[in-house]
């Protein structure tokens, strides 16, 4: 299980660093055209797409900390690990469904083989959260009598 904890903690990682990477090419190389097609003020719904991208984006990130480094989060309450690892098996998942449902709107190509990685490595990510929420992710220690 040890070595499912260090891929699953390297698939974290490497999701964040990708939506991190991706966001700051977009922001330096691509050219904002929408204050000459829209006159009308921002919505709110860009300050709240930044907001919840930067939860997401914490919460794998400290996942993917508490699954590299158990030892020095082993005194973090098992209720806030449980939900930590439970909203990360439901992010994962979410993004299985949707590589699935590109998959299945493509032609087949090179592309479904990359799919096909991601689905496999997230796959790994929520096996481990969920084998973290039912407490079966890290070693056991045993009461002495």
């Amino acid at each position: 299980m040890k070595h499912l904890r260090t891929v699953a903690a390297g698939v974290l990682f490497l999701q964040v660093a990708y939506v991190a990477i991706a966001e700051i090419l977009f922001a330096v190389f691509l050219v904002d055209t929408s204050e000459i097609d829209h006159t009308d003020p921002p919505a709110a719904g860009g300050a709240f797409r930044i907001a919840a991208e930067v939860a997401v984006l914490g919460v794998l990130l400290f996942a993917a900390s508490v699954l590299a480094l158990p030892k020095k989060f082993e005194r973090l309450a098992r209720p806030v690990k449980r939900t930590l690892f439970a909203i990360v098996a439901l992010l994962e998942a979410a993004i299985i469904v949707g590589v699935l449902m590109n998959i299945a709107r493509q032609a087949f190509g090179p592309d479904e083989m990359l799919n096909v990685v991601m689905i496999i490595l997230c796959g790994a990510a929520a096996y481990a959260s969920v084998a973290e929420v039912l407490g079966r992710g890290g070693p056991t220690v045993r009461a002495e009598r």
